[in-house]
């Protein structure tokens, strides 16, 4: 790993490992609510980026975008990041390094399901030689998901040994969470999710809160903040 990689990590996964607060660990899965519009793509995206500057290999799953789309976001957040440490020029070779150990795939439609999803890794697995250490899964539906399809998802990820982020919508409408749960309808497979987290939406901010880590339910500021306008992960004070 480069010395350029190495300073440009700063993603959620990078910092809560700082704070106390470590990434799932393989076959574990990390949950993101989040109101639309709020940055879960983002927040994933920089998860994503943070795997690949540490060289590992990631499947990042839309059901909302087209893969160019998604590329995009890629391409985009890395661009950030560079510009910020004033090593731009190193976009190119950064960028094809990172292709060549990303892959995504979109289910656009309500066509995703666990079943496709082991395919799709078998795939990769038997003829591309892909395996890969970090699964993302965007703009998951929470409404049509049961403990069934977690736990058929969860058993995708210890088999791969890979670790696993997972994205759903909340609403701003919708019923509010009960004392020592998470946010309906993602109560219903709390018990699954090894680590929880929301996007709040705070003074031109995005903040990250975690709601559960491991076995413990909680409502705690990380002071991690999601820039709306660079998409770039900060740390940030109370006051921030």
């Amino acid at each position: 790993m480069s010395d350029v990689m190495i300073n440009l990590r700063r993603s959620p996964r990078k910092l809560l490992e700082r704070d106390g607060h470590p990434g799932p660990g393989p076959g574990r899965l990390a949950l993101i609510l989040a109101r639309a519009g709020i940055g879960k793509t983002a927040f994933l995206v920089d998860i994503g980026l943070d795997a690949l500057l540490s060289g590992q290999k990631v499947l990042h799953v839309s059901m909302d975008n087209t893969v160019e789309k998604v590329r995009t976001w890629y391409d985009d957040i890395l661009a950030e990041m560079l510009k910020s440490e004033k090593k731009l020029e190193h976009w190119a070779p950064l960028q094809l390094d990172m292709e060549r150990r990303r892959h995504i795939h979109t289910y656009l439609g309500h066509s995703f399901s666990a079943d496709k999803l082991k395919e799709a890794i078998t795939l990769l697995k038997d003829v591309m030689h892909f395996e890969p250490k970090v699964i993302l899964l965007d703009e998951m539906d929470a409404d049509t998901l049961t403990t069934q399809t977690i736990a058929a998802i969860k058993a995708i990820g210890e088999e791969a040994g890979a670790e696993m982020w997972m994205a759903c919508q909340t609403f701003r409408e919708g019923p509010q969470a009960q004392p020592g749960h998470l946010p309906p309808p993602a109560d219903l497979f709390q018990d699954q999710v090894d680590l929880a987290f929301q996007l709040v939406s705070q003074d031109s901010k995005v903040r990250l809160h975690v709601l559960k880590d491991r076995d413990e339910m909680l409502n705690e500021d990380l002071h991690i903040l999601l820039d709306p306008q660079t998409q770039l992960v900060t740390v940030g004070g109370l006051g921030a």
